[in-house]
């Protein structure tokens, strides 16, 4: 992972966690689920487009162990977070739960189900999709597809109604797929333009832009801020941050965020529960020593969760 971007993950994660904290009268930080999801979405496209496009390009690409390592990136995970749900809330055994396991939830386009047991693992049934689909995305990239794509996307925000934005346009993997064929261009584009350093005034200027979209978003319509808003600034923000050289990237690059980012899916999968689990014991202290009190938890969690767990388990299955 590029060292930038690798921070940056957990800068993102901990906006989707703000987005879930909602305490003591102070409402949750929505704008930072949107803006998340969107750059994860992103950031996998473009990833996935340096790590392999070179060897879909040569035809040395085996499909069967892309998807042999991105299912063992998101599977043992998430099948543990699954577990502590399923034992800590105790719901019924039924279709939502099958649908959690095989991470399909989110092509049934009802609350109840693209929400279920362990609430954030929608994002792991969309990702599922776009993994399959990413060979043949990376290969037929083009201008025309490209706009194909727009237009489509666009036609599709036109005409859904406002009642079934979480349903289609937040959770649906087609239209989240979008997000990650973007990534896929700007992936592209960057493998193309490597050697390019942008200037340290237009780092800066992406850092206040994508301010000005955080406050912004209350005011936007709906149906713009579930992702087209964040388009404007994260489409040119992750491959500018690539390659910057600046003092923003400079921070970037400092070891406690470098070691933070590394834990940013345990971060995303453990802290809705951790986050329910602690306020349900302890429901009466302050905001700001609860917000702590979290965030303490959920990393700490996530490290030993890395360390103990997840670490171990890849070592042994890359065997």
């Amino acid at each position: 992972m590029i060292p930038t971007l690798q921070s940056l993950r957990f800068i993102f994660v901990m906006m989707i966690f703000m987005s879930h904290f909602a305490y003591d009268g102070i409402g949750a930080f929505d704008v930072g689920g949107d803006g998340g999801v969107v750059f994860f979405f992103v950031l996998s496209g473009f990833v996935l487009s340096l790590g392999y496009g070179q060897k879909i390009s040569q035809a040395t690409f085996s499909f069967r162990s892309f998807m042999c390592r991105r299912l063992l990136k998101i599977y043992p995970l998430h099948l543990l977070c699954l577990v502590a749900v399923l034992m800590i809330s105790r719901p019924p055994i039924d279709l939502r739960v099958v649908l959690n396991v095989l991470l399909l939830q989110c092509w049934v386009p009802l609350k109840d189900y693209y929400f279920s047991c362990n609430s954030v693992s929608w994002f792991l049934s969309c990702m599922l999709f776009c993994y399959i689909v990413f060979p043949w995305l990376y290969r037929h990239a083009s201008r025309r597809l490209t706009i194909v794509a727009v237009i489509a996307c666009m036609v599709v925000y036109l005409v859904v109604p406002y009642n079934l934005i979480n349903n289609i346009l937040y959770v649906n993997p087609l239209v989240r797929c979008f997000d990650f064929y973007m990534g896929i261009v700007l992936g592209r584009y960057y493998a193309d333009h490597r050697s390019f350093v942008p200037p340290v005034w237009f780092e800066l200027l992406l850092v206040v832009a994508l301010t000005l979209v955080l406050v912004a978003y209350p005011y936007v319509d709906e149906k713009l801020r579930n992702a087209p808003l964040f388009w404007l600034v994260l489409l040119p923000f992750i491959p500018v941050f690539a390659n910057a050289r600046g003092p923003v990237a400079c921070l970037l690059k400092t070891r406690p965020l470098q070691w933070l980012g590394s834990l940013s899916m345990p971060v995303f999968l453990i802290h809705p529960l951790a986050i329910a689990v602690l306020m349900r014991l302890l429901p009466s202290l302050s905001y700001s020593l609860m917000l702590t009190l979290c965030v303490t938890m959920v990393i700490l969690l996530s490290w030993l969760t890395d360390r103990l767990f997840l670490q171990p388990i890849h070592r042994l299955l890359l065997k």
